[in-house]
């Protein structure tokens, strides 16, 4: 024997149908800011990579820094010794925390670097010369390392730099 469908039931059928449809809308939403949250990040990856580069360099052999994590999507959030501004890296505060290692390369992809404190390390090496191209640089303090050396002549282009 069939059953016949009342008024009742129909009702409820289109009402599961609008919840469903509505769980399906919020769902899509919500994938999309995903995707236009992650894909602005781009900067901020790089920014990342860059740090763990520097890090890996610097030889933290006394595990001090231990919250840098390069599967965060951005360093601005939760490392410790960084501060951001619009999302992007501006100062680095790595003073006397035991590093033996040198400086990386990988720095130079902190475009947005004013402030890079590295003093009271045992930091050794030629001074980088590519440290010339990081033009929004204002305070670089190096003291009591063991860098070798001349100051390299690309520091002349650091226009804004107001502390060496």
């Amino acid at each position: 024997m069939a059953k016949r469908i009342t008024g009742d039931s129909g009702m409820f059928g289109a009402l599961s149908a609008w919840l469903l449809l509505k769980q399906l809308f919020n769902f899509l939403l919500l994938f999309n800011l995903l995707i236009i949250c992650c894909s602005s990040s781009k900067e901020a990856d790089v920014e990342g990579e860059a740090l763990i580069g520097l890090l890996g360099a610097l030889n933290d052999s006394n595990g001090q820094i231990k919250d840098w994590n390069e599967f965060f999507v951005s360093p601005c959030f939760s490392w410790s010794h960084i501060t951001c501004r619009n999302g992007s890296v501006t100062s680095l505060s790595l003073a006397s925390i035991g590093f033996s290692g040198t400086l990386s390369p990988a720095i130079t992809k902190l475009k947005f670097l004013v402030s890079l404190e590295l003093q009271n390390n045992n930091l050794s090496g030629p001074l980088p010369d590519y440290l010339g191209n990081m033009t929004n640089l204002q305070n670089l303090n190096l003291a009591n390392n063991r860098f070798n050396g001349s100051i390299p002549s690309s520091w002349g282009q650091l226009q804004n730099l107001k502390y060496l």
